[in-house]
């Protein structure tokens, strides 16, 4: 059973019979928060935000059951003990800087003040929330042009495209040598564009990233490597579940170097029999993505679902 179907079941079960402050079903604000979320870990935490505190349920149970770690997490952040001022507890999420706790929370408060404009004692306590909430997603959600020429000149960068920018990061991190990294958007001629936009395909940037390394311990041709063990490259409408053009697989070269060394990759992989449909292309403009996207799931306590190295060299 896919992980949301479980959120929905656990969700429908805990709400059953339950009637809310304005005599509608409880669990009809929890599908609504879950509906409002963008990403598949925002719906299922939006249908779950509240089934702990509602159910009287164990965080250990929801994993038990099937429950993705990083869902977990953020329900942790989302869960208010009685006894936890109101205000503090909005100011302990935000400080979290757990991306989908706070997302979570802005709707949940959003959908609370749109069913409670008659209510004024609700909205006293909820409106002042929502605008703590909204201002910090504002603050998170700020996308600065990339400076290459502030990489240092004992370092070079690659820069690589193969779906959901949270898994690429990840998997990079790890690698011996990397000094950094940013998940961001590039290979668009449109400025300074969000998650939302790229996500609805307002414009044609794919998600990539970008990796900063030490030559001395590591090479570009070892990275790029990587990227091909990260995800297939047979793909031609995204990668793994994540699909669309923003998801594409491409590298981006900065030079002549970069490019022959691809090549080389390219032609092992297809020596050993591999499709490779990975676009090879010059490197443009880099816009670094939003805070809340940087080491998504280091913030999460997550793991990648579309990204497992499989070794291929």
């Amino acid at each position: 059973m896919h992980p949301i179907d479980i959120a929905l079941s656990i969700a429908t079960k805990v709400h059953a019979g339950r009637i809310d402050f304005d005599g509608y079903p409880t669990i009809l604000h929890a599908l609504s928060v879950g509906l409002m979320g963008h990403t598949d870990e925002e719906k299922m935490t939006g249908f779950l935000h509240d089934a702990v505190a509602v159910g009287n349920l164990s965080f250990d149970y929801l994993t038990e059951e099937g429950i993705p770690t990083g869902i977990v997490n953020a329900l942790r952040v989302l869960h208010r003990n009685p006894s936890e001022d109101y205000l503090s507890y909005i100011d302990r999420i935000i400080t979290s800087n757990n991306p989908i706790a706070l997302q979570v929370k802005r709707n949940d408060l959003d959908h609370n003040c749109r069913r409670e404009v008659t209510d004024t004692d609700r909205l006293a306590k909820h409106r002042p929330a929502l605008t703590k909430i909204e201002a910090a997603i504002e603050e998170c959600s700020k996308v600065d042009l990339y400076d290459f020429n502030a990489v240092p000149s004992t370092h070079e960068i690659g820069i690589f495209a193969c779906g959901c920018f949270w898994g690429a990061q990840y998997q990079f991190e790890k690698e011996p040598g990397v000094v950094s990294t940013l998940a961001g958007y590039t290979g668009g001629d449109e400025e300074f564009p969000s998650y939302a936009d790229v996500r609805d395909h307002k414009t044609h940037h794919v998600e990539a990233v970008i990796v900063e390394y030490d030559p001395t311990i590591t090479s570009y041709e070892q990275l790029c490597k990587v990227f091909f063990e990260i995800h297939d490259p047979a793909q031609t409408d995204g990668v793994g579940p994540d699909l669309g053009p923003q998801y594409r697989s491409c590298i981006f070269f900065r030079d002549e170097k970069q490019k022959s060394a691809i090549d080389r990759v390219v032609s092992i992989l297809r020596d050993k029999g591999a499709e490779v449909n990975t676009l090879i292309l010059p490197a443009d403009k880099f816009y670094i993505g939003e805070k809340y996207h940087q080491r998504y799931y280091e913030m999460t306590g997550g793991e990648p679902y579309c990204h497992v190295r499989i070794k291929k060299f």
